[in-house]
């Protein structure tokens, strides 16, 4: 039986057992165990337990965001197929229709079969990338931060297909800095970041075609690692982008083994 809860109190042992197996423990509870701690505090996320003959055998945490027909699992511990299940047929009962998306253990091979049954979609594998200072090489290029000089400009380079559009990010400005690239007054890049966290994040980070290979993506995020003060900075990148690994590490970020990840969406 699933069910909603308002304490983890009981659930101790079964989280310790589950974040102790490299098989199955939780990408997210590895960036951060507030994601599972903190979840009850904040708005739109409910926390579920899968109870079976008394035990715990599952606990889930999910953002549920009914205006925009949008759930995301935050949190998924379980090695049972009955508690996935469950939480699948749930999710059909509720919320039907809706987009519904993972960040999943690559090694949770239960998880993944039930996912590729649901139609998933499975972007590639990815590496976990984390930066505590920017690299000592400094740039001569020209990076500003966001103004609304350059706002049309930014807004028709941005990235369409994603949540975190350019119109989403201009909105919420207390939470992402938004860096630009430029040159001979033409605008040639931009970088979204959170900034507001103790672990930020880039969220989108683009360079034109003719612009990149000449240090605007470094430059990019090393701006916004110096700006990051005594936070860290988190970032995944595909397994097999060697190049993009590369200008990440040029920024300063170094690889984090054994947090490897899987995006997936499903429509419920």
């Amino acid at each position: 039986m699933l069910e909603e809860i308002t304490s983890l109190d009981r659930c101790e042992a079964f989280i310790k057992e589950i974040c102790s197996d490299t098989n199955y423990v939780d990408p997210h509870y590895l960036y951060d165990n507030s994601n599972l701690y903190g979840a009850f505090a904040k708005r739109d996320q409910h926390v579920y337990a899968y109870v079976e003959d008394g035990k715990i055998n599952g606990i889930f945490v999910l953002l549920i965001l009914p205006t925009e027909k949008y759930v995301e699992m935050m949190i998924g511990l379980s090695k049972s197929e009955h508690a996935y299940r469950e939480l699948f047929k749930y999710l059909e009962k509720n919320y039907k229709g809706y987009r519904c998306d993972f960040v999943i253990n690559p090694k949770n091979i239960l998880l993944k079969n039930i996912l590729t049954s649901k139609n998933a979609i499975f972007e590639n594998e990815q590496q976990r990338m984390i930066a505590r200072q920017a690299s000592q090489k400094e740039y001569s290029l020209d990076i500003q931060l966001y103004s609304d000089k350059w706002k049309r400009s930014y807004v028709d380079m941005h990235v369409k297909e994603t949540y975190w559009t350019a119109e989403k990010v201009l909105s919420a400005l207390d939470r992402f800095r938004v860096f630009l690239a430029i040159d001979k007054e033409q605008l040639v890049g931009y970088l979204d970041v959170t900034y507001a966290y103790k672990q930020n994040e880039p969220y989108s980070l683009v360079v034109l075609p003719q612009y990149q290979n000449q240090g605007y993506e470094e430059a990019l995020l090393s701006k916004a690692i110096g700006l990051n003060g005594s936070n860290t900075m988190m970032t995944l990148v595909d397994v097999n982008a060697k190049e993009e690994i590369r200008i990440y590490q040029e920024a300063g970020f170094e690889t984090i083994e054994g947090q490897n990840s899987i995006f997936t969406t499903i429509t419920i």
